[in-house]
């Protein structure tokens, strides 16, 4: 009887051991498939189905996936949705705590200052909005104006840890983590909890999108913000998916009779599993990253093209069309918008 595979008969020198090869897999798209549905095919070892797979809710919901848009920094309310006409009086009024004594050692004084912004009342509801939101004033009446959130910190990464957990310490799982828990995703060839950031990851990077205390495969999957979405997207040239089919399955005996002696262990088997997802998003995701194939007329309602909505206009789209596929939570970072000073400049740029 012919071997299945005649090279496991042959000696073959290798100066990396099986260890290293697995680490190397880091950089690549082995480290997205790995990061966010590790168990997904293969199943759980008591031969339940995967943590992702679709699960019903509580309650039925219209809502089935959900895009969030983070703007970091924080856009300051009076600046945009809660006007303070008070501040018009008091503008640069020196600002002195009640009962606080001020000391002759003081470095700098403090002004009440208004906003840069004029403020008018959009849609059928009245709801305040400062005018330069132009076409968010066309959809005010589907907006809802949330005045009740209060946090514990105004420092960056423990109010970023705090918007998206709900903790100011690092550690607790992200909403698109408990989103995953809760609901499964439901498509499972793509990470179904995505993450677009900025250039660089936001204040406290990657924390903001972990699983926390909940099993790896809920967490977040950043895709990269410039070049390839995901590196080694694409094959090598020459090599097919026929090729690739051959190695996944040549891998799949080592790692088979590998963890035949190891049966404690199953991490191996996730990463196993983690193998045929990359291959699966080999096929399927290039398509989805591809905004080229959407019309000039989509392309222009999204900005696309054009200064300063293009880097935001792609994300928006891209969030868009991953959603459409079936991926349950994306979360979209746009903008830093932590401007103490020239806000009138800084914050008219981001808001067009």
């Amino acid at each position: 009887m012919t071997p299945r595979f005649p090279c496991l008969g042959r000696q073959v020198r290798s100066y990396a051991t099986r260890r290293d090869f697995l680490y190397g897999l880091g950089a690549s798209i082995g480290a997205v498939a790995f990061s966010q549905l590790l168990a997904d095919e293969s199943r759980s070892t008591d031969g339940t189905k995967s943590l992702l797979s679709p699960k019903p809710g509580h309650f039925a919901a219209k809502a089935k996936r959900c895009i969030f848009l983070m703007m970091e920094g924080g856009p300051s309310h009076i600046d945009t949705f809660d006007p303070k006409p008070k501040l018009e009086e008091m503008h640069l009024q020196e600002f002195v705590r009640e009962g606080e004594r001020k000391s002759a050692m003081e470095s700098g004084r403090r002004y009440y200052v208004q906003s840069p912004f004029k403020f008018h009342c959009a849609g059928q509801s009245g709801a305040d909005m400062a005018e330069n939101w132009e076409h968010l004033s066309g959809v005010a009446d589907e907006i809802c104006f949330y005045r009740g959130c209060q946090v514990d910190s105004v420092n960056h990464p423990t109010a970023m840890y705090q918007m998206n957990t709900g903790n100011r310490f690092a550690g607790d799982p992200a909403l698109g983590a408990w989103t995953l828990h809760g609901l499964g995703t439901l498509n499972q060839n793509l990470p179904g909890f995505v993450v677009l950031p900025e250039v660089s990851h936001p204040q406290g990077g990657a924390a903001n999108w972990s699983n926390g205390f909940l099993p790896a495969d809920y967490q977040g999957t950043p895709l990269r913000p410039t070049g390839s979405p995901i590196l080694d997207l694409q094959p090598p040239p020459g090599i097919t998916p026929e090729h690739q089919r051959e190695n996944l399955d040549l891998l799949q005996h080592l790692n088979t009779r590998h963890q035949e002696k190891r049966p404690g262990h199953a991490q191996l088997a996730a990463r196993m599993a983690s193998y045929e997802l990359a291959f699966r998003m080999q096929m399927e995701v290039p398509g989805i990253l591809d905004i080229a194939q959407e019309s000039r007329r989509t392309l222009d309602l999204y900005g696309v093209g054009s200064e300063p909505t293009d880097a935001f206009g792609r994300k928006c789209l891209l969030a868009c069309r991953l959603i459409e596929q079936g991926v349950r939570f994306v979360q979209l970072y746009a903008g830093t918008w932590d401007s103490h000073d020239y806000i009138a400049r800084a914050h008219a740029s981001l808001v067009r």
